[in-house]
């Protein structure tokens, strides 16, 4: 969903954008190139380290065909997990990442009356309004995706499709993501491609070593860590939608 990049710095500074004036236009011959202009401040995001530890035993290691790399992969997984609660909700502040949902200038919709789809098609429209550009997923919670899921009709026919349909959920024709690190009641729809992105000082690492009086314990510890920045380009690209 969000591409990511690297850096061999503790910070990545970069250009954060507002709206664009394009301001392309035919030209006649030996006329005047209009001009563009792009609203450009110079932001910083600091690079962030998310670690997590397992103690484990001598014999569990030694006696459990795999286990290693199956702690090595949970471990993994529990730094990504993490990683994508940051993305969305870290505040900003040491040593949290700044997530989308608390990065400033992004729009927001609230649903109000409205029916749920309703209200994410209007954030969908101000993405590509007021941000200039072309949302590509919606981040939702999953009791929220049930809620819209199981919309029926007044003679109880699915509005969201038969569930035996196979295939990826979509909403208005965008991918839907699930995530529960998403607060319930809230949705997120933004151009996550093209302006937001992971930057990566580390990737997930995965050490063994002894704590303490460990050695003489027979156990050991498995900790593994990921350093990160995350950007967000142009806020504008990304809108909430509230009161699902």
């Amino acid at each position: 969903l969000i591409p990511q990049g690297r850096t061999s710095q503790n910070a990545v500074v970069y250009m954060e954008e507002s709206a664009p004036t394009p301001a392309a236009a035919e030209t006649a011959e030996a006329g005047a190139y209009p001009e563009a202009a792009l609203a450009l401040v110079e932001k910083s995001s600091a690079v962030r380290k998310i670690a997590v530890f397992l103690p484990v035993t001598d014999e569990q290691l030694e006696d459990v065909p795999q286990v290693e790399s199956y702690i090595n992969n949970r471990l993994s997984f529990f730094l990504r997990q993490r990683l994508d609660s940051q993305v969305l909700n870290g505040n900003g502040t040491a040593p949290n990442l700044r997530g989308i949902l608390n990065t400033s200038g992004i729009q927001t919709q609230a649903k109000g009356a409205d029916p749920a789809p309703d209200a994410v098609y209007k954030a969908i429209v101000k993405v590509r309004l007021n941000g200039r550009a072309e949302p590509d997923a919606v981040v939702v919670h999953p009791n929220d995706w049930q809620n819209i899921r199981l919309l029926r009709t007044a003679d109880g026919l699915y509005i969201w499709g038969n569930p035996s349909e196979s295939g990826p959920e979509r909403i208005w024709g965008l991918p839907v993501v699930q995530a529960d690190s998403l607060s319930a009641g809230t949705a997120l729809v933004g151009d996550f491609a093209g302006h937001s992105q992971l930057v990566l000082r580390r990737d997930v690492e995965v050490q063994v070593g002894f704590v303490n009086d460990d050695f003489t314990k027979g156990k050991q510890a498995v900790r593994a860590d990921m350093r990160a920045a995350f950007v967000v380009y142009r806020p504008s690209a990304y809108c909430t939608v509230t009161g699902l």
